[in-house]
C-alpha cells in the first residue's frame, strides 16, 4: 500500500547538515530512479512533513539541489524538478561530446595500469548488474561510469562541470521519452579497451558515438507514466 501524502520519511537526524543531507540525496535518488517526473512541485510545507523536519531545512536542500541543476527555484512559486526542453536536450549533449571527447583523449595519454584495472573492473560489475536483472544498480553504475573517468582525468574544475551534465542526463530523459534510456556496459567496455591501448583517436571515437547513441533514444516518443504522490515517490 502507498503511503498517504502526510507520511514521515523519519531519520536519526531531523535538523542540521545531516538532515539536509538525508532530503537532498531521497530527491536525487527519486530523480534517478524515474520516481519523480520533470515539472513535480516540490512544496516546502509538504516535504516538511514528510521529513518530520523544519521548512529552513528544506529549504537548504532546495537550494543544493538548485545549483545541481536539478531542480528550477522560482522566486514566489517555488521548486519544482527541472524539466528540460528538446533544445536543451542537444545543447547539453553537444556539451557532453566535446567535454567527454577531451577527457577520454586525456587519459589515453595518461592513465596508469592500476587505474585501467579499476575500469575494467567497473565495467564488469555493471555488466553483471544488468545480466541478473538488476536494472536499478545497472543505471545507477551506467551513469556513475561517466563521473568515475571524470575523477581519474584529475581535474577538479573539469569534475565538477561534468557532474552537472551528469545529473541532468536522467532529466532530459524522462522529460522526452518518459522512459529511461541507457547504454549498459558494452559501449563503456569499447571506451576502457581503447584507453587501455593508449589509443586516443579510438577513446575519442567511441566516446562521441556512445552519446550519439544515448541521444538517439531520446527521439523515441513513449507516454510517462503518471507520477506517484511526492511522499510516495520518496519514500520507495
Amino acid at each position: 500500500m502507498k503511503p498517504s501524502s502526510r507520511t514521515k520519511i523519519t531519520g536519526s537526524a531531523r535538523s542540521g547538515r545531516a538532515a539536509e543531507e538525508r532530503i537532498f540525496d531521497a530527491i536525487v535518488d527519486a530523480i534517478f530512479d524515474h520516481r519523480l517526473a520533470p515539472g513535480t512541485r516540490l512544496g516546502e510545507r509538504e516535504l516538511a512533513e514528510i521529513f518530520a523536519t523544519s521548512r529552513g531545512t528544506v529549504r537548504g536542500a532546495l537550494t543544493r539541489l538548485g545549483h545541481s541543476l536539478l531542480v528550477e527555484l522560482r522566486p514566489n512559486r517555488g521548486a519544482i524538478i527541472a524539466n528540460p526542453s528538446p533544445a536543451e536536450t542537444h545543447e547539453l549533449f553537444e556539451a557532453r561530446r566535446i567535454v567527454e571527447a577531451a577527457m577520454v583523449e586525456r587519459l589515453a595519454k595518461a592513465l596508469r595500469p592500476k587505474q585501467v584495472a579499476e575500469l575494467r573492473s567497473f565495467v564488469a560489475e555493471e555488466s553483471r548488474a544488468y545480466a541478473r536483472g538488476d536494472d536499478k544498480d545497472g543505471k545507477r553504475r551506467s551513469i556513475r561510469f561517466h563521473k568515475l573517468l571524470s575523477e581519474l582525468a584529475g581535474n577538479a574544475t573539469l569534475d565538477r562541470f561534468l557532474e552537472q551534465l551528469i545529473c541532468r542526463t536522467p532529466l532530459l530523459v524522462l522529460a522526452r521519452t518518459g522512459r529511461a534510456a541507457y547504454c549498459g556496459a558494452a559501449e563503456h567496455r569499447a571506451i576502457v579497451e581503447a584507453l587501455a591501448r593508449r589509443d586516443p583517436a579510438d577513446a575519442v571515437r567511441c566516446m562521441v558515438k556512445h552519446l550519439d547513441n544515448i541521444e538517439r533514444q531520446l527521439a523515441v516518443n513513449e507516454s510517462p507514466r503518471a507520477p506517484a504522490t511526492l511522499a510516495a515517490a520518496l519514500s520507495a
